[in-house]
């Protein structure tokens, strides 16, 4: 894949990738790059700091430098993850002092960061199957199982890959390069101080504004809209930011006959809002593109739903970036879980949210939940699983795609700094979109003339009226999903 993006390998010895043109030295590592993807580093007094990405200090509005200003207000890797809770984008962040290498993912781990186990050597990368192919390795039973256990477009739990010897990097957690072993910090070590929507909104509103100038300033942005919410407020930050006509645009699916809300109702924006718009067809990838895709992640492992959805945006817009709004979806109006009661928080449920059928993914969902448990962690566990499982696993599948392909996935809420004030809102609020419509309403009012989609299904209506109807409602479509699956195999 001569265009990928946001791709690397990282080891003590160096690799001919020819895709990886760019090498820089950190320490006793090498780290090999696309071209494309931006590297800065620092090394003051025997302690480094690079970033690999786009990176902005959304508190203190600095960009510039930024791993120079990492070193200069920390003295250890404990300061240096105070230091990332400030910065906002796409990046993974290194760091080296006397005591060894560090690897950290941008709040969601946007950044896909895969991992060797067990060997004498670490290999960190963006593409798993670097690792596979240097190692010859083979999957493992037990964890293909689980792979086999939902459709490949799920995620798996965790941190497993279908490898023993391969892991991922999952949000909240930094790898010891030497060790080969993730450990977690905390966001929250006591019960964090619910704040009121409007005092959430008033702190990280500048936050979102400066990452989404940062974004306009470097990218040619496009925005995704449909008749839901999350895009919408990502159009207000874009409308409100470029004082210009927004590009946007919406995918009309061939099962679409033209009348579904999310296809009617962007055209309803148009009108009250500056907006360059269209309609696009999916284009179907090529058999040579689905041949290189076999090759750079290997055959079946990834889904090709979402490369023809990425080959589609890329084949209209080539060069552009396109900003989705998956975090505020997620967290800001707990989309997953509502406000399902904390009791509720089981593996078993998260196992109905993972669409995972085997009984190994149960298993290791708990053992996540102890890591949470035995780390203090007082960010709720609902939260937790949407940031670590939902969007550090299932989204990142989604950008190993479009990294694969050169096609640039942002998100302007992508910041620890934002995310984390979001999970002290009440989640009865947040599931009502209070918090999208507060945003829109501080960056463009007229947006909200427009209504947002409306839920016609009976069985959709009563699932939201509350979170005990919405826990069983995800429990009936789970098995009414499992009978589907093994029917379908």
């Amino acid at each position: 894949m001569k265009n990928c993006i946001f791709s690397f390998y990282i080891s003590k010895k160096e690799t001919q990738i020819p895709q990886f043109p760019m090498k820089y030295t950190f320490g006793e590592y090498i780290i090999q790059t696309d071209s494309f993807t931006p590297y800065t580093e620092c090394n003051i007094d025997n302690r480094m700091c690079a970033i690999f990405g786009y990176a902005i200090d959304v508190v203190n509005e600095k960009t510039d430098d930024l791993p120079k200003h990492i070193l200069e207000n920390s003295i250890d890797l404990k300061s240096v993850i105070d230091c990332e809770e400030k910065l906002g984008g796409k990046y993974i962040l290194l760091y080296k002092d006397d005591s060894g290498y560090y690897v950290l993912g941008d709040a969601t781990c946007s950044i896909p960061i895969y991992y060797s186990t067990g060997f004498n050597e670490c290999i960190i990368t963006s593409n798993a199957s670097f690792i596979i192919r240097s190692f010859d390795l083979q999957p493992d039973a037990i964890l293909q199982k689980i792979r086999h256990g939902g459709d490949i477009s799920q995620a798996m739990p965790f941190d497993v890959t279908q490898y023993a010897q391969i892991k991922q990097l999952i949000p909240n957690h930094y790898l010891a390069c030497d060790e080969q072993k993730a450990y977690r910090f905390v966001n929250a070590t006591t019960k964090q101080m619910p704040i009121s929507v409007e005092n959430a909104v008033e702190k990280t509103l500048p936050f979102i504004q400066r990452l989404t100038k940062y974004y306009t300033d470097n990218f040619n942005i496009y925005c995704p809209i449909t008749s839901g919410r999350d895009s919408r407020v990502v159009l207000a930050f874009l409308a409100s930011i470029l004082n210009k006509p927004v590009d946007s645009y919406t995918i009309q699916h061939k099962q679409h006959n033209g009348t579904e809300q999310d296809l009617v109702i962007p055209k309803e924006l148009t009108s009250v809002c500056a907006m360059q718009y269209q309609k696009i067809s999916d284009v179907q990838p090529s058999a040579e593109l689905i041949a290189q895709m076999d090759t750079w992640l290997g055959k079946d492992s990834y889904s090709l739903r979402t490369l023809t959805i990425a080959n589609t945006i890329h084949q209209h817009f080539p060069g552009v970036a396109i900003i989705n709004g998956d975090i505020i979806g997620q967290v800001g109006k707990c989309s997953l879980h509502r406000d399902i009661p904390s009791i509720f928080a089981t593996a078993g449920y998260f196992r109905c949210k993972l669409h995972n059928y085997s009984k190994a993914s149960k298993k290791l969902l708990k053992a996540w939940m102890k890591d949470v448990k035995n780390s203090g962690e007082k960010v709720n566990t609902f939260d937790l699983f949407s940031i670590e499982n939902r969007m550090g696993r299932w989204a990142g599948q989604t950008n190993v795609i479009y990294n694969a392909i050169g096609l640039y996935g942002l998100n302007i809420f992508n910041s620890r700094s934002i995310i984390y004030e979001w999970t002290r809102i009440s989640r009865k609020e947040r599931k009502k979109s209070q918090l999208h419509i507060e945003y829109i309403k501080q960056t463009a009012n007229t947006l909200l003339t427009v209504p947002f989609e409306k839920d016609k299904k009976v069985s959709v209506k009563l699932s939201k009226m509350n979170g005990l109807f919405y826990y069983l409602a995800s429990y009936m479509k789970y098995y009414v999903e499992y009978i589907k699956f093994h029917i379908k195999k």
